[in-house]
């Protein structure tokens, strides 16, 4: 597995690597990859004496695409598992999504499973569901079919695939965002490539802490360019590239207020044919101001609690 940090030796040891060296299978290798100056994590690592886990200390800064994909190249065991340094996994996890793709019919199995997203509202178990057969994995990421329909969100904590197919398929170490799901639309495209999803709740996801994250500060250009290269390639349907900007990318555009970021995302909306909700959607997000649209969407967050499971996390586990 590997484990992209920097700066953040007390999250990276309790909760990545902690969860990573309890797993239930017990041959694996854990590739810590320091992104960059950090004498902190490289004490702190010093001290595990686990022969499994190792660590590769880079001299930049690289950021956190090429490091997964330096660590996946470091690898030596034939699957490959991601894990966030502020994320955990169940001990399970592993063995599980082992299992599933050792069964499944596809030549290159990526294996996800669900998992906890503790919020402000509750900690819930996601995702709802995984794709259909035959689903396209931007319909299924970015597409909606209501204004409230839930997100299906995919990341790399709980991405499991064959390395052969991560060295195939590296991250783009260009993007500064949208770097899974990037990924995932990439991969799709390669003939082999199947979905499996082990339904039991195997990581925890520690997204809607206080804490710096990038996609909480999006450039809505780069982001848009992005969503458009794909569009154009056929990587992303009409349908997902309307989702994005509307669910995904409208919010920061508003936030940034300007004449060229509302036309900008408005022609990209309309060139995809948006049904009614989207276009309300998007038409809302410009009207109400940002400490609004967040009360609406908390609102919007406590009525969904009521219709999916909210629960926390068993002791013992992720």
């Amino acid at each position: 597995m590997v484990i992209p940090t920097h700066n953040r030796p007390e999250l990276l040891i309790e909760r990545a690597v902690r969860t990573a060296l309890k797993q239930t299978l017990h041959n694996i290798e854990v590739i810590v990859v320091i992104d960059g100056p950090d004498p902190a994590t490289v004490e702190a690592l010093a001290q595990l004496s686990d022969p499994r886990l190792r660590v590769l200390a880079l001299p930049d800064n690289i950021g956190a695409a090429e490091a997964r994909n330096i660590g996946i190249r470091a690898g030596k065991a034939e699957w490959i598992a991601l894990l966030d340094d502020d994320d955990e996994w169940a001990p399970q996890k592993l063995e599980r999504q082992l299992v599933a793709a050792r069964a499944s019919a596809h030549d290159q199995p990526i294996v996800v499973c669900r998992y906890f997203l503790p919020t402000p509202q509750g900690t819930h178990e996601e995702p709802p569901r995984f794709p259909y057969a035959g689903e396209a994995i931007g319909d299924y990421l970015m597409a909606r079919d209501a204004w409230l329909s839930h997100d299906h969100i995919l990341m790399s904590t709980i991405l499991f695939a064959r390395r052969e197919l991560f060295l195939q398929v590296p991250f783009d170490p260009a993007l500064r965002r949208h770097q899974d799901w990037d990924w995932l639309l990439r991969v799709f495209s390669f003939p082999g490539v199947g979905f499996e999803g082990v339904p039991d709740v195997l990581a925890t996801f520690h997204f809607h802490e206080p804490r710096p994250h990038m996609c909480l500060s999006a450039n809505w250009s780069e982001s848009l360019a992005w969503a458009k290269s794909h569009h154009q390639s056929g990587r992303l349907s009409e349908r997902a590239y309307v989702g994005f900007i509307v669910h995904h990318l409208s919010q920061f555009a508003a936030n940034d207020g300007s004449a060229h970021a509302f036309w900008s995302t408005s022609r990209a909306v309309l060139s995809g044919r948006p049904r009614p909700f989207e276009v309300a959607r998007y038409v809302a997000t410009w009207l109400f101001p940002q400490h609004l649209r967040r009360r609406m969407h908390l609102l919007a967050e406590s009525g969904w609690s009521q219709l999916r499971p909210v629960r926390q996390p068993d002791a013992g586990k992720a």
